[in-house]
């Protein structure tokens, strides 16, 4: 029997009291489908799956003579597999070490790169790893005769055989099947986190996203599968559930898979929270979806309303249409009213952008509403993505750097560290404006969303006109004009990360011991280094309010509301007056109803018993599990004296 071993090395993400990875879903896939085969059945025998990153020399030593070894890539992942894979081949010559993945590039060069892969499988894999393993048990193997498949020739040339999409989705569940039932006997101690998959492909063809790069259209999984499949995680104890569909929400199939989801839910306890990728032109199905998830506690992060970018140059060249302002306007109204949180994403990096108009679409999207969370990433170099092809690259003048990539919140890795291709630079967005533009989401998204400044800036957006862009620009421009202050502090750490990013160097995320022994990524610097002297921050800050013509009264006023609509250790159960009717204000604005500011004696009150009682649960409760929207008082009202 040759012993076949299967890598998919996921992080292990760990709080200051709990362990977390992901069980191997993809490469369980393969398994599960290869010994539905009696041939394989008779001649492999599948030993274990190593699932977290092991230490790559106790791992070699834990496998018992394997003849297959294979990987699946993805940027969390792929440095860890090359080293494990080329200490196997040391070891053992005659394994044959198989890489797949989103990672994997769709030509032949980690063949020519690392002489110790001996095949390469692109795209799907399920067909492709099956028929490798049958044509490996041949005297006289034809490789070239295996769809989706590069390998190494005898001579030393290689070749890559066309890639095929099949119209299937009949391959047993790995789950199912109890692939996975002995990486639960064997970590009793680590929650296990699962991917459901209910259809598989897009039709989508974004430039900066290898999803839809094959053309393929959405094919849906067997329902009985599915349901089979959430009835299992339950059993099992899966707390977080992240789903692998490109547009969930685009059938209207998908609302009965949810309602089996809460009804399981309500059942079991389990799972807990649901991480889904919606549909983009659905919005009704996908608002029904986002409205039952909310209900019943399933939804991690609430609805995405995404757009990537808002300047019309940037859509068209990477291929993407955005609804309307107002119809966002019109979604995000429907939402607040039925209480469901929503989010929206954007691309920092994409060609045809500038600074100006970056900003200008932060700010757009918060004058129409969206004040809970616009979360910036930055735009990455993904090898099978259409932004990666050369002609792509040099038309828009791309500029890359390869940096270690930032995985906060894991356990740290001296080992090895994963690589990443960020985008640094374009015809429109030069390196500096590059790095100003993370600077500018980082205070943006800590100050706003996070609740520093949120109340803030809108008072000056409706009372003075200023739009949000130019008042976050002003808080940016005013700490780099007082070096002596938190703003420059935070300023300064900011500017040195991403700098160093820029020019290639090490890079070192944000910690503080008051929040324990965690890393942060840098948009959550603002926040976390402000936060625990936010009196000191506020006297900073106060006279640009005046200097915008905000009254002495009302700048203090401002700033003692703000103050108290934020949650903080050891803070509850208390009321503050004020002359005006700031939390009635601000209250109808969120709600997008507008009222006037007025004199009127009022106490703002705040019952809260959830408040974490030191920095550390604060940390991981407000900045890290909350979302952003936990750092709100919940239970906050006023009444008239």
């Amino acid at each position: 029997m040759k012993n076949i071993y299967m890598v998919q090395a996921s992080n292990v993400y760990s709080g200051n009291s709990f362990k977390a990875a992901y069980l191997p879903y993809a490469v369980g896939l393969l398994v599960a489908y290869a010994f539905t085969d009696e041939t394989i059945k008779e001649n492999y025998d599948f030993k274990r799956f190593v699932f977290t990153r092991e230490n790559t020399e106790k791992a070699v030593e834990s496998m018992e003579t394997p003849a297959f070894v294979g990987f699946s890539n993805y940027i969390w992942n792929t440095q860890y597999n090359l080293a494990l894979a080329k200490k196997i081949k040391a070891k053992h010559p005659e394994c044959v070490i198989l890489f797949g993945g989103h990672n994997v590039p769709p030509d032949n060069s980690f063949l020519e790169k690392y002489p110790f892969i001996d095949f390469l499988i692109h795209a799907e894999g399920e067909e492709a790893f099956r028929s490798l393993l049958l044509e490996l048990l041949k005297d006289n193997p034809d490789f070239a005769s295996i769809n989706n498949l590069s390998f190494r020739n005898y001579d030393g040339t290689f070749t890559k055989t066309p890639v095929e999409i099949l119209d299937k989705t009949d391959y047993p569940s790995p789950y199912l099947t109890g692939l996975f039932d002995s990486i639960f006997e064997e970590n009793p101690d680590m929650q296990l986190d699962a991917i459901l998959e209910t259809s598989r492909g897009c039709p989508n063809s974004c430039t900066y996203c290898d999803w839809g790069c094959n053309g393929s259209k959405i094919r849906l999984f067997p329902i009985e599968r599915v349901y089979a499949e959430i009835d299992w995680l339950a059993a099992h104890n899966v707390k977080f559930i992240w789903g692998a569909d490109s547009n969930f929400g685009q059938f209207k199939r998908d609302i009965e898979i949810v309602d089996y989801l809460i009804n399981v839910k309500e059942k079991t306890g389990c799972p807990e929270r649901l991480r889904i990728n919606y549909a983009k032109h659905n919005p009704q199905v996908v608002f029904e979806i986002s409205r039952k998830l909310d209900k019943y506690g399933l939804s991690k992060e609430g609805a995405t309303i995404s757009f990537q970018s808002l300047d019309p140059t940037v859509l068209e060249n990477i291929g993407r249409k955005n609804i309307s302002m107002e119809k966002f306007s019109q979604l995000l109204s429907m939402y607040k009213k039925e209480g469901v949180i929503t989010y929206s994403e954007l691309l920092a990096g994409l060609p045809g952008e500038t600074y100006e108009s970056f900003c200008k679409g932060i700010g757009t999207l918060l004058a129409a509403g969206q004040h809970r969370l616009i979360t910036v990433y930055n735009c990455e170099i993904l090898p099978n993505s259409p932004m990666a092809e050369p002609e792509y690259m040099k038309k828009h003048g791309i500029k890359t750097v390869e940096i270690d990539a930032l995985t906060a919140h894991s356990e740290f890795d001296e080992e090895i560290r994963e690589k990443t291709h960020y985008i640094i630079g374009t015809n429109t967005l030069p390196t500096e404006d590059w790095i100003a533009c993370n600077i500018f989401t980082c205070f943006e998204e800590s100050y706003h969303h996070c609740g520093i400044l949120k109340f803030i800036a809108i008072y000056l957006y409706y009372e003075f006109g200023i739009p949000y862009e130019d008042f976050y620009n002003a808080i940016i421009s005013h700490a780099k004009a007082n070096k002596d202050s938190i703003g420059y502090s935070v300023y300064e750490k900011l500017y040195s990360f991403f700098k160093a990013i820029a020019d290639a160097k090490p890079i070192k995320l944000y910690a503080n011991e008051i929040y324990g022994n965690i890393t942060w990524v840098p948009k959550k610097v603002p926040h976390l280094d402000t936060i625990y002297r936010l009196d000191a921050y506020y006297e900073e800050i106060r006279p640009l309010l005046v200097s915008y013509g905000v009254s002495e009264n009302d700048a203090d006023e401002l700033i003692e509301y703000q103050k108290t609509a934020l949650k903080l250790p050891n803070r509850n159960n208390f009321s503050v007056e004020f002359s005006k009717n700031w939390h009635e204000y601000f209250t109808a604005v969120l709600a997008d109803e507008n009222i006037s500011l007025t004199e009127k004696k009022n106490r703002v009150s705040v019952n809260n018993a959830s408040t974490p009682t030191n920095w550390k649960d604060y940390a991981l409760e407000a900045t890290w599990f909350g979302q952003n929207g936990i750092t709100f008082n919940p239970e906050i009202s006023s009444e008239d004296i």
